[in-house]
Parts: structure tokens; C-alpha cells; sequence
């Protein structure tokens, strides 16, 4: 019996939320939440995970982390044979590296930046190095990273938080490479390219570089020579590269997934999200012979659907090269005679797309038969070549280029947009996770400014095996969702809700006016040598003495500190000479109660780092920036976005709350879904024993509510986790108190700004985020609006004292507004606990809510 496994339990978790390591890991968030937009907040999210792994002392390298998942995680056991076996899977696990998985089309190269640029403004390394598989890949890096390296805002925010690098130098690899620059190379030019400078620049420097390996399946799944050599290299010992980062949008090694992904942003979500397309994937039990025909007809209707606004792209993904080129051909054939052309009007409408030629013979003649020489100049690999370069344009309107004929497994860069049907031609370049993932990748690329779904079409015309068909869903984690929002049957529920429109404004204006004190230097505890405890399954724990190799001796601290302050500002430097270095990092050193013969890399970047302060301009003006309220605005709450739940959810922590009325609150294929729960339902009130596991913890998640309780516009009413439960069930119970109420989305419903410092203790910059509340309340017979928070008891983090602080001046800076415009409405906002509910119920019941804080509030004042 096969077991399942969800992605999810296998992504592996950085648990350090020390203060020291919340302060670095947020210290940048200014800089995230300009460089990622709104709807890419999961790209700030992967870098702050990335940065938690990086900077913490607790994970010398990927080994230490993957121990303390497989003794934490029964889902890591269960999926592994042995710990050996777990760990044998990770060839770079004495190292700090760990992979991202994020889905095609999210923007991994903001990520990728983002994490060069703070790993150069921190000091944690000396150099980056992005490493790809393919020439094309490296040309769109580059233009990225240097749009993004020459942004003022980005620039001056590093500057600000006292960077020591605030705008990384961006080189090729046939560039010398030196400290600060970020160097962009495809793998294959590091060992075929006499030119390239990567062994001069980077041999002996990798304890000190930060590599990016974008596209990273190809480390793992090398298909040539070259591509089998990538991990070589990052494993020389010339190098000794420390810091790697693998990033990919398929983390697959043919089926099996990574097991070193410590963050996830994966197909199912970024579909939700709406970031990329969502994939029309056909679901057909027989078999039907290929017919060009029924492709044709599915790119017409994308024509027909989006041609207002672009030029819509079929892609046809093929197992091999010499296919590929004989898939062209016959893809040409059918143009001519479908459209009436000739054969080099056709040709100008289809191209083919491969890495290159084959070596094998055989294949080399097939592409000769199938290629049309075009003249007497033509070859197989200069049409490969200038397919290549039109592969860059065919976005354009005025491309000709409708199709396109590609490998499934390409090492090429794709950043086609227009991909609105990939017909997978042969099984064979759809029969694994990894493929089914890179051929989904090809189309799921999103274009804003259409004002319809986006849907890219899987048009499959093999005889797929059951297996395949469910290695597409798992991929695409498709499971039974339903959807909840405005339902207008019950538009009596509908009441005003009004916001405040925040723009962002300089408040204050802070003037440097004398030089920062001596720094203040906290060293941590530091060992030339320290003993390491692992534990096996079978011999138990084992003790070993780890040398650090890292350490710097006094000597050379100062002068690299030395060196640090002459590069940054030559006055400052004069003050501090050698030996009032020396001295200083000695004292600090036995202050903290360490050896002070030596200091560690870790101590040494915090000694850096605490220069920082010292280098801001006397006199200069920072500006302030604030989000001030402005308009009073109106929130429809029909025209709210609609949300979905999946089933797994359900199962796992949510409910839902419905009545029973003449027609069912779905339509379409959740209604039959929904039939199928309640049906569950009936029989679990006679028999849960004849029900499975599954079903009858379904049927427990399900409540039928008095039509009389159910005081909602929204279709069901969900709850997503206990707490939220626990105060729906007491919302009901107490109805009669309420003319209506609202569960609001996540988002897309009712939002505002908040400010908050990560962490509780250390210094950090300020971090600012939108606060969703839960609930909207309308108490009976008033105009009075109950605006609801509800959190887990005791949880009182700084997000949540800002959320409540932010959220109290909110509402208070609202009525005020309204009271200005002769608007009846008041909002009255609470934190709720679940030890609160019973208080805050009663004081409702009694008409003595205005005003009234609860525990909750009260703790997080």
C-alpha cells in the first residue's frame, strides 16, 4: 500500500525566533516591501525565511537542520527509509544550503536579488554568485539585476540602514569579480569558456560568496555533461563555496520531491492568488487519436477570447529533439493546408525550441530531414539558433509566431507571457512530476490589464495512465474546494461599511547632530572548537569535535575592520587606528567573558555592523514617511472577492455553517459536492461507523444553522481555524442580539495599515503590513458596527499590540470622520481571546459595549 504524502509537511522548518535573529531577518523589511508588490508578499516572506537560516548560529549547515526536522516531523519519518537514507539525499548538507520552491511565473529572480543585495549590504558574504543553466537565462538575469541594482529608492533605503554595499556591482563571468559585485554566469561557460574569470575570481573565497543556483532542478536532474558537473563544481574543494541557495519553481528529482525546501510558494496558491494562470487541464478517460484539428479549434478560441488583448501562443511540448523538429514539421504541414499557405508563411508562424542538437547520429539525421533548409547557408543549429532569438519576441504583436514546438525539459530560459495552450504531444514528456511541472511552467505566466480569468489549457492527446493523470493533480494539488461570498438571496444582510483611504506621507524630518558614541558591542560566545551531539536511530547519540575553520585572529580583525572604515569614510578611520582597535575588540572580547586571541566570523560581522551608526552624515535630513488617513470611503460588501476552502482544510481545522433552504447554497460542481457532505452528514447522525475516517470528520465540520441565526449576506459562513470556531458558535447562539454579520476575507475585503518592530527586545527596523479584520458586527436596532478580532489565548506579539494600537486609532480617527459628514455609523473595535467571548457577549446583552476592553486588550497595551 502506497502512502501519500503532502508537500506542505515535508517543507522543513528554520525554528530560531531569537530577538538577535528576528531583528536581522526584519531589519530590511523597508527595502522587501519596495522591491516586492502587494500581491508577491510571499516573495519578503521566502527571503526572511532564507535570511532566518543564514544568519542563525543554530544551524552551522543543512545537516543540523534536517536532524531537527526528522526528530520534530513523524511526516519526514514516514516518507523516509532511515535517517541515513534522508540525509544521503542531500549532497551538500555540510554546508548551509537549502532550496525555495517557488512556483513558475511568481518572480524567483526579485527573490534571488533580494537575497544578494542583503546578504552584500550585511556583510555576510563578499560576493555573490548566480549560477543558470542556460545563455538566455543569464541574459534576463542580468537585465534584471541591473534594473533592479540601479533603483535610487532601493539604493538609498540600504544606505539608510547603514549598508555596507547599497549598490552591488552586477558582472558576467568573463569580468574579474571583486567584493560587492554580484556575478551572473550559466554553468556551462564555467567550464567551456577560457574567458570566464569565475576560478581567479572566486577560488579560496567561498566561505566568504553567497551562490544562487536559479533553475536548480537542473543541479539534481542533470540531463548533459555540463549540467552534471554544476554540482561538482559547487562541491570543489578550490571553492569551498559555505552559503547556496537552490531556486526553482520544480522541486522535483523525477517524482520525488526536495527534501531540503525550507520555504514554499507552490502551484495551488499562486493559482488562488491569482499570480499566475490557472491551468484548464482536461479530464478524459479514452483515447482518442491526435488531431491537429481539435488543437486548432482550442487556439482559435483563445484568439477569439484574449486577441483584443495580445497575441495568444500555443505551445506544443515534445520528449526529445529530433521529435520536437519533426513535430514542427508536421505542424506546418497542417497550417498550410488549414490556412491555405505556403510553406514559408507557415514557417513564419511556428518555431521550434530546443537546447541544441543531438549527438547521437540518428537523431542528427532525423533533425536534417525535418529542419527545410531554407538555402544553401542553413543549418539545424543556425535555425536553432534564430528560433532562439525570435523565442525573445514572439510576445510582440507583431511577431508572427503563433506556435511553438519545444523539449519538455528545456535548460533554455522561458519568459513567454502569452501561452494559453500547451498540448503535451507524447506521454513521454509528461510522465513525472518534474516534467508535468516544467511543462506547466512554460504557459502559467500571468499578464496584467485583462479583465477576464486567465486560463492556460492542458490539451493532452495521449492515452494517459491512471498514474499520470494523478501525478498532473498532485502537481497542480488540485483537490475538492468550495466557495463562499455574497449570495443575493440574502441581500437584507447587506449593511454600510465605510473605511479610511491612507496615503503615505513624510510626518517628520530627523537631522543627524552629533556623531554616534563609541559602538556598543555585544560579542557572542565563540569556540575554536566546540563538540557536536548526533543522534542515529539505531546507535543513539554520537559526539564529535567540530573545528572552526572561520576564525580570524586579532590581527587580522583589525585590519580588516581597518580596511572596512577607510572604504566608508576616511575621517572616521583616522579616529580609530590600530591599536585603539586592538584594544577595543580585546576589552569587548573579555568583557563578554571570550577568548580574546581570536574572533569569530560571526563576532566579526557584529563588530562591523556596529560601525554602522557612525557613518551617518552630520546635518543631513532623513525623512519620515507615515501612512495618513485621508477620505472616508464605502466598502460594498457585494462586490466583495470571492474565497474557497479546500476539503483538506475542512478535514483538518475548519467549519462551516449553513441552512437548510429550498436550494442548495452552491452551484454547478459544488453543488454536488456539497450534496455529497451532507449526505455524509445524514448518515453520520445514524451511523458514523459506516462512514470512512475522511467523511466523518467532515460531517463533523458541518453545522446546520435556524434560518432565523443566520444573519449573513455570504452564501455559508466559514470559520478557518478554532478560535474563529469557537466565537462563530457563541455568534449564533446569540443571534437575537445582532441585526446582521460578517466573517471578512482574508483579503480583498476590509483592510488598513499598521505598523509594528518584529522584535521584542533588539533593535529593528520598522516593519508595515494591512490588517484584515475577522468580523463586522451590526448591533440589533442600532447603527453601531462590532469590528472583531479574534487570537489564540495569550498571544500577545508585537504584531498583534500594533494591530490593536493601529486598529483602536483607526476606527476612533473613522467615527470622527463620519460624525464630520452626519453619518450615523459607529465602529467599535475589540481583540478577542477566547476567554473573552462570554464577557463580550454579555456586554453586548447588556448595551454596555462602547468602550469596553477585553483581557486580551488589556494585556496588550
Amino acid at each position: 500500500m502506497s502512502l501519500q504524502f503532502r508537500i506542505a509537511d515535508q517543507v522543513l522548518r528554520v525554528d530560531d525566533a531569537r530577538d538577535t535573529t528576528q531583528a536581522l531577518v526584519h531589519k530590511y523589511d523597508a527595502f522587501l516591501n519596495l522591491l516586492c508588490a502587494d500581491r508577491f508578499a510571499f516573495q519578503r516572506d521566502a527571503v526572511r525565511e532564507t535570511l532566518r537560516f543564514l544568519v542563525s548560529d543554530q544551524y552551522p549547515n543543512l545537516e543540523r537542520l534536517a536532524r531537527e526536522n526528522w526528530n520534530a516531523r513523524e511526516a519526514i519519518r514516514q516518507r523516509h527509509d532511515s535517517l541515513d537514507a534522508y540525509l544521503a539525499k542531500m549532497p551538500l548538507r555540510d554546508r548551509k544550503a537549502v532550496s525555495l520552491d517557488l512556483a513558475t511565473g511568481t518572480g524567483k529572480s526579485f527573490v534571488m536579488y533580494a537575497l544578494a543585495a542583503i546578504a552584500l549590504a550585511e556583510g555576510l558574504v563578499d560576493r555573490v554568485l548566480v549560477l543558470c543553466p542556460s545563455l538566455t537565462i543569464e541574459d534576463g538575469l542580468l537585465e534584471k539585476f541591473t534594473t533592479l541594482a540601479g533603483n535610487a529608492e532601493l539604493a538609498a533605503i540600504l544606505r539608510e540602514l547603514g549598508a555596507g554595499v547599497a549598490i552591488p556591482g552586477i558582472k558576467r563571468g568573463n569580468q574579474t569579480v571583486q567584493a560587492g559585485d554580484i556575478c551572473i554566469e550559466n554553468i556551462h561557460a564555467v567550464y567551456e569558456n577560457a574567458g570566464s574569470s569565475i576560478a581567479d575570481s572566486f577560488r579560496g573565497r567561498g566561505a566568504r560568496t553567497l551562490v544562487l543556483n536559479d533553475e536548480a532542478h537542473h543541479l539534481f536532474n542533470a540531463p548533459d555533461k555540463a549540467l552534471k558537473e554544476w554540482l561538482k563544481f559547487l562541491l570543489h574543494p578550490d571553492y569551498d563555496f559555505r552559503y547556496l541557495i537552490h531556486v526553482t519553481g520544480t522541486a522535483y528529482v523525477g517524482d520525488d520531491y526536495f527534501p531540503d525546501v525550507i520555504y514554499r510558494y507552490g502551484l495551488k496558491q499562486a493559482i488562488a492568488d491569482r499570480v499566475v494562470k490557472k491551468p484548464n487541464y482536461k479530464l478524459e478517460e479514452t483515447w482518442t487519436a491526435h488531431d491537429w484539428r481539435k488543437t486548432y479549434a482550442i487556439h482559435r478560441k483563445n484568439q477569439d477570447d484574449y486577441g483584443k488583448w495580445l497575441k495568444p501562443i500555443t505551445i506544443v511540448v515534445t520528449p526529445g529533439i529530433a521529435r520536437c523538429v519533426e513535430v514542427w514539421r508536421e505542424l506546418v504541414k497542417f497550417l498550410m493546408e488549414q490556412e491555405h499557405l505556403s510553406r514559408a508563411e507557415a514557417e513564419r508562424k511556428v518555431i521550434w525550441v530546443t537546447s541544441g542538437i543531438p549527438t547521437a547520429k540518428a537523431d542528427q539525421e532525423r533533425v536534417k530531414a525535418a529542419y527545410s533548409p531554407r538555402d544553401d547557408r542553413d543549418s539545424p543549429e543556425k535555425r536553432r539558433k534564430d528560433y532562439l532569438a525570435l523565442l525573445r519576441e514572439v510576445d510582440d504583436p507583431a511577431n508572427p509566431v503563433e506556435w511553438i514546438v519545444s523539449v519538455a525539459m528545456l535548460t533554455e530560459g522561458w519568459d513567454v507571457k502569452n501561452v494559453f495552450q500547451i498540448v503535451p504531444h507524447e506521454e513521454k514528456a509528461f510522465n513525472s512530476k518534474l516534467l508535468i511541472a516544467q511543462v506547466l511552467g512554460r504557459g502559467l505566466r500571468v499578464l496584467l490589464g485583462i479583465d477576464r480569468e486567465l486560463l492556460v489549457t492542458i490539451n493532452n492527446h495521449e492515452a494517459w495512465s491512471e498514474a499520470i493523470g494523478r501525478l498532473l493533480l498532485e502537481v497542480l494539488e488540485v483537490e475538492n474546494t468550495l466557495s463562499w461570498g455574497y449570495e443575493p438571496r440574502r441581500a437584507e444582510f447587506v449593511f454600510p461599511l465605510y473605511n479610511l483611504r491612507y496615503e503615505l506621507e513624510q510626518t517628520t524630518v530627523e537631522t543627524k547632530r552629533e556623531l554616534a558614541r563609541e559602538p556598543d558591542v555585544k560579542f557572542l560566545p565563540q569556540n575554536r572548537q566546540t563538540t557536536e551531539y548526533l543522534t542515529f536511530s539505531e546507535t543513539g547519540t554520537l559526539a564529535v569535535d567540530i573545528e572552526h575553520r572561520d576564525c580570524s585572529d586579532i590581527e587580522d580583525a583589525m585590519k580588516r575592520i581597518r580596511l572596512f572604515l577607510r572604504e566608508k569614510d576616511e575621517k572616521l578611520a583616522a579616529a580609530w587606528p590600530k591599536p585603539r582597535l586592538r584594544d577595543f575588540i580585546v576589552q569587548h572580547l573579555q568583557a563578554a567573558g571570550q577568548d580574546s586571541t581570536f574572533i569569530s566570523q560571526r563576532n566579526l560581522l557584529i563588530l562591523q555592523q556596529s560601525f554602522g551608526p557612525m557613518f551617518r552624515e552630520l546635518g543631513k535630513a532623513h525623512p519620515r514617511l507615515s501612512q495618513t488617513a485621508k477620505d472616508v470611503v464605502s466598502v460594498d460588501l457585494t462586490a466583495a472577492s470571492r474565497q474557497s476552502f479546500s476539503e483538506s482544510t475542512l478535514k483538518e481545522h475548519g467549519s462551516v455553517w449553513y441552512v437548510q433552504e429550498e436550494s442548495p447554497p452552491f452551484n454547478g460542481p459544488e453543488a454536488h459536492l456539497w450534496e455529497q457532505y451532507l449526505k455524509a452528514k445524514q448518515i453520520a447522525g445514524i451511523d458514523a461507523s459506516l462512514l470512512n475516517e475522511d467523511a466523518r470528520r467532515i460531517a463533523a465540520s458541518i453545522q446546520q444553522v435556524d434560518l432565523r441565526a443566520f444573519k449573513t449576506p455570504w452564501n455559508i459562513h466559514y470559520a478557518s481555524h478554532e478560535p474563529e470556531r469557537r466565537f462563530s458558535e457563541l455568534l449564533f447562539a446569540n443571534a437575537e442580539l445582532f441585526d446582521a454579520f460578517v466573517k471578512m476575507p482574508d483579503r480583498g475585503g476590509y483592510s488598513f495599515p499598521y505598523s509594528y518592530k518584529p522584535a521584542i527586545k533588539a533593535k529593528t527596523h520598522t516593519a508595515n503590513e494591512n490588517f484584515n479584520p475577522d468580523y463586522f458586527i451590526r448591533v440589533r436596532g442600532s447603527n453601531d458596527i462590532l469590528v472583531v478580532e479574534i487570537k489564540a489565548e495569550g498571544d500577545d506579539s508585537n504584531r498583534n499590540r500594533a494591530k490593536c494600537r493601529d486598529g483602536l486609532w483607526h476606527f476612533e480617527v473613522l467615527n470622527v470622520r463620519l460624525a464630520e459628514l452626519s453619518e450615523p455609523w459607529r465602529y467599535h473595535f475589540y481583540f478577542l481571546s477566547p476567554e473573552d467571548y462570554t464577557h463580550f457577549f454579555t456586554q453586548v446583552r447588556n448595551q454596555a459595549f462602547r468602550g469596553w476592553k477585553s483581557g486580551l486588550m488589556q494585556a496588550l497595551r
